[in-house]
């Protein structure tokens, strides 16, 4: 049997990680470590979605229609990813920004 998500080193070295990153910049506030818990449990989420589309692909058979439809986790991953992007961000993660042509680049 596979683990859950949750028990997975993966699992745990990522919320390590935020959590670190919100004890170093001072932010311990339930607030702050609520919303960690918030992303992983979407983490956990898109793990179970990508898992469903590995397993029964992009398309799956519509049984009342009789006919070949996108497998709806296709698009629930696109949302719960954009979600936690939303948090991601409102946590103050952010990328380096290299690649997107920041205010620094020369003409």
């Amino acid at each position: 049997m596979a683990k859950k998500p949750e028990q997975t080193k993966a699992y745990r070295e990522l919320r390590q990680s935020m959590m670190e990153s919100l004890e170093a910049r001072g932010m311990v506030e339930a607030a702050y470590t609520d919303k960690v818990r918030e992303y992983m449990n979407f983490w956990i989420q898109l793990k179970q979605l990508e898992e469903d589309v590995a397993q029964r692909g992009v398309c799956v058979l519509d049984e009342k229609r009789g006919m070949m439809v996108e497998n709806r986790s296709i698009s629930l991953a696109v949302q719960v990813s954009r979600q936690m992007l939303a948090i991601y961000t409102a946590l103050g993660f952010k990328d380096d920004g290299q690649g997107r042509g920041g205010e620094d680049d020369e003409l």
